[in-house]
């Protein structure tokens, strides 16, 4: 009776892991987008997993996360805009960090690390053409 317990168990495990490692693994939805902010900030972003996550990568802005690319969910609500963020939980609660908003096709960001002010973006299709997915990809560490 113990053995059967523990085979069941263990299959229970085994399919309870297997969504995970399934939504780690990152599927480009899209091309890689370049924007250009001041001071020759720039800001990359590529749409994963059907569009619903997005990679980052911030150059030149300072902050905790300069130069490394992170990993945050995706809303396209439609008529241009568009949302980046990542969910906190507090106790019970959880609270939505708005990390990128697009209004009308205007990016703005919020540098972590950084003072409140935000950061307004420009697409640049020079750089979008010339920046590969293996750029964004290679500053990830999950």
């Amino acid at each position: 009776m113990k053995t059967h317990a523990l085979v069941v168990a263990i299959a229970m495990t085994i399919v309870a892991a297997a969504p995970l490692a399934h939504a780690d693994k990152i599927v480009a939805s899209g091309a890689v987008k370049a924007f250009k902010g001041p001071e020759g900030a720039v800001v990359l972003m590529v749409e994963i997993n059907d569009s619903k996550e997005m990679l980052v990568l911030f150059k030149n802005t300072g902050g905790t996360i300069e130069g490394k690319t992170q990993r945050y969910r995706f809303e396209d609500l439609g008529k241009g805009t568009k949302n980046v963020y990542i969910d906190v939980k507090r106790g019970s609660k959880t609270n939505r960090n708005n990390l990128c908003s697009a209004r009308d096709g205007e990016w703005e960001c919020y540098v972590p690390g950084k003072p409140s002010d935000t950061l307004p973006l420009q697409y640049s299709e020079d750089l979008s053409s010339k920046t590969k997915l293996d750029d964004v990809l290679a500053a990830y560490k999950p």
